[in-house]
């Protein structure tokens, strides 16, 4: 496990900041860092050794990073990085209003699991 991720693990119940990021990355535009610590991120998940919350927590986190670092509106972001975040944000929503789905289980894992076939987690 990186040391960054077990700082966050660490760090848990509380959110990484943007400090937190800058420290870990060195920049916000730091594309390597996101993309190794998604990957890292998906491992753990799918492995079962990291929480859905957990995941989508720190995930979230970086995403506030890649938005200082890449701005709004611009088309480029750090890819599988954008790919995972996008997997644990679509756990976050029902699709049914009275809520008797699992998103988690219908979208994030199968895009989790299709992640660690295609790279090898």
């Amino acid at each position: 496990m990186s040391e960054f991720l077990q700082f966050a693990i660490n760090k848990s119940p509380l959110r990484l900041t943007l400090d937190d990021i800058v420290r870990w990355a060195g920049a916000f535009n730091h594309w390597d860092f996101y993309n190794s610590a998604a990957l890292e991120i998906a491992k753990g998940y799918h492995r079962g050794e990291l929480s859905y919350t957990f995941c989508d927590g720190v995930m979230n986190d970086l995403w506030s990073g890649v938005q200082e670092g890449f701005g709004p509106g611009k088309n480029e972001v750090p890819e599988p990085f954008f790919e995972i975040y996008e997997a644990f944000d679509a756990g976050e929503y029902h699709r049914k209003h009275d809520k008797t789905d699992d998103p988690v289980v219908e979208f994030t894992d199968p895009a989790i699991a299709e992640l660690a076939i295609r790279f090898n987690l």
